[in-house]
């Protein structure tokens, strides 16, 4: 496995981060009608990062060269950042050219690409992990793949803003950008659901976590939420 090392994910690495920020794909300006990224690609970011050092790093990051018609760009032996989550549960990030997968040990749980799988934990999960080793590490990491209900939205707009201050490279639009976040986040409260035998599904458009879809993944899904339940 092609580990990165931790000051990879240095929260004073801000090339690192700024790849993570774009793995909030949904994030929205409501304000303005327009995509988060092209605010903060366009005007923001300018004069916080050096654009040809970042694509540099991207392209390292997720070994371009190595993409062919072949591969698709989905590599054999892609960068990963892994880390433990308790005594039971280990996320791995897999960094292709292609696309991005976050796996919660073997299961797959979110999918950063042209085809999208995102929200998965609950933002109670989210905030049980915060508690672990790695916690802030790890929030930020896992909040693309969060799934906020409306009731939840207050009190996890304060959490977002607050955290995103642990990084320097957004601690200047911490605000902004914490609403556009959280815009890509929301979900209906029904979304959540328990269901017998099985437990927390989401069943949100683009989640691994929908039970009622993906029949096949209902054992992983099950096991899954046992896990999360013991943190």
């Amino acid at each position: 496995m092609n580990v990165i090392s931790e000051k990879e994910y240095s929260f004073s690495n801000a090339l690192f981060w700024n790849v993570m920020l774009h793995h909030h794909i949904q994030a929205f300006d409501e304000e303005r009608d327009v995509n988060f990224d092209e605010v903060w690609d366009e005007e923001l970011v300018l004069t916080l990062l050096d654009k040809k050092k970042y694509k540099k790093y991207w392209c390292w990051l997720s070994q371009i060269d190595l993409k062919t018609s072949e591969n698709q760009g989905e590599i054999e032996n892609p960068r990963t950042l892994t880390l433990p989550i308790g005594s039971d549960i280990v996320l791995t990030i897999e960094f292709h050219p292609c696309c991005t997968y976050y796996f919660l040990n073997d299961t797959l749980i979110g999918e950063v690409s042209g085809n999208f799988h995102l929200k998965y934990l609950t933002y109670s999960e989210l905030m049980r992990i915060t508690k672990e080793k790695y916690g802030d590490v790890l929030f930020h990491l896992l909040l693309p793949l969060s799934a906020i209900r409306e009731q939840e939205k207050g009190i996890a707009l304060n959490a977002i803003i607050q955290r995103l201050q642990q990084i320097p490279l957004f601690k200047e639009h911490s605000a902004y950008i914490g609403k556009c976040i959280l815009n890509g986040l929301l979900i209906s409260n029904s979304d959540i659901q328990e269901i017998p035998k099985i437990g927390t599904i989401c069943t949100s458009n683009h989640s691994y976590r929908n039970a009622l879809v993906y029949d096949d993944e209902r054992q992983e899904i099950k096991e899954l939420n046992i896990l999360l339940s013991r943190l």
